[in-house]
């Protein structure tokens, strides 16, 4: 007898997931604390600048638009994109539609830096993964692809955009 694979939209979260969900959070702050200190040592602008950059890689963004993504108070995106705007790495320009509203988009030079933050963040998280057994390392990808695939998924939008 073979038994259908469980589909994660049809049963409510168990006590085992919300212990995963738990597991996963924790881990979060912990890997952007190595990673964002290590970038830091090599010259790499702040993790609040970047966090910037990287709601601006997709596309142009509002002010108030980037406060909601980045969990920022409209005060504070204006200080970043300021500081950003000095160093070249953001444009301000007029929203198309509206030209009352300023719409703030990445640079070549920003995308670099991003590029680079992203480098550099990425060098310590590998050096942690690539102490895991060969065994751990395979099991890993195959839930963090599981996991990419079911962020993806259109299925449920329950995840903060």
């Amino acid at each position: 007898m073979t038994v259908a694979p469980e589909r994660a939209a049809t049963r409510e979260p168990s006590t085992e997931d919300a212990r995963l969900a738990g597991m996963l959070l924790s881990l979060l702050p912990r890997i952007g604390k190595i990673a964002g200190h290590v970038a830091h040592e090599r010259g790499a602008i702040t993790l609040e600048r970047a966090r910037i950059l990287w709601q601006l890689v997709e596309a142009p963004r509002r002010s108030g638009e980037l406060a909601q993504r980045c969990a920022l108070t409209p005060a504070s995106v204006s200080e970043l994109v300021d500081s950003l705007e000095r160093d070249g790495f953001v444009r301000r320009s007029e929203d198309r539609t509206d030209r009352r509203v300023v719409v703030v988009e990445i640079t070549a030079r920003g995308r670099r830096e991003i590029e680079r933050v992203g480098e550099l963040m990425r060098a310590p998280v590998a050096k942690i993964i690539a102490g895991l057994s060969s065994e751990k390392r395979v099991r890993l990808a195959a839930a963090l692809t599981d996991l990419q695939e079911a962020l993806a998924s259109p299925k449920e939008s329950t995840h903060a955009r």
